[in-house]
């Protein structure tokens, strides 16, 4: 499938990469920071994209896939951490089973939403706390790595993992337009 010219580099890269990782399942709860992947996500047939009310679904999604033999990612913004804890800590802990999260870094320098901040703040230290290990990417470049990578650590480990989108890998707030 060809992606649309008018998709930022990051959604493309972030789309390519998931399809490059064997990722056939994506759950997601939509937020503006990925918008464009997200986008990119309903215009094509190849991963099936299934969208969630609540982040609290998502880990029970990606379990059962993986329990099913398919590779499947959760998306969603880092307050969805909170949301989706009890389950994500549940695999973990009963049952060491893999989640993959990808969430976007709400609450970044800049922020101006007075919302977003407390997500920040409490994002790693949750991460920290459940032993989850997670990496910041930044660059456009990182993504195909990043993604691969999460997904062979989360397996391997049989452990839930997290990446955080930030920067250049993520959209750009119209109020941090020129």
């Amino acid at each position: 499938m060809d992606l649309p010219k008018e998709a930022p580099d990051y959604a493309k890269a972030f789309l390519e990469a998931l399809k490059e990782a064997g990722v056939s399942i994506v759950a997601a709860l939509p937020e503006s920071l990925l918008g464009s992947v997200y986008r990119l996500l309903r215009q094509q047939n190849e991963i099936r994209y299934v969208q969630v009310t609540n982040e609290a679904e998502l880990p029970g999604i990606c379990v059962g896939a993986y329990l099913g033999g398919k590779k499947a990612v959760m998306i969603m913004e880092n307050s969805g951490l909170r949301q989706g804890l009890e389950p994500i800590a549940r695999f973990a802990y009963s049952h060491h089973l893999p989640v993959t999260m990808i969430m976007a870094f709400r609450g970044e320098w800049g922020e101006r939403n007075w919302w977003g901040h407390n997500h920040a703040q409490t994002m790693e230290p949750i991460l920290n706390a459940l032993r989850i290990p997670y990496r910041f990417v930044r660059e456009i470049a990182e993504i195909k790595p990043a993604i691969k990578r999460a997904l062979l650590h989360a397996d391997g480990s049989q452990w839930p993992v997290a990446l955080a989108m930030t920067g250049n890998c993520v959209e750009v707030p119209a109020y941090a337009k020129d």
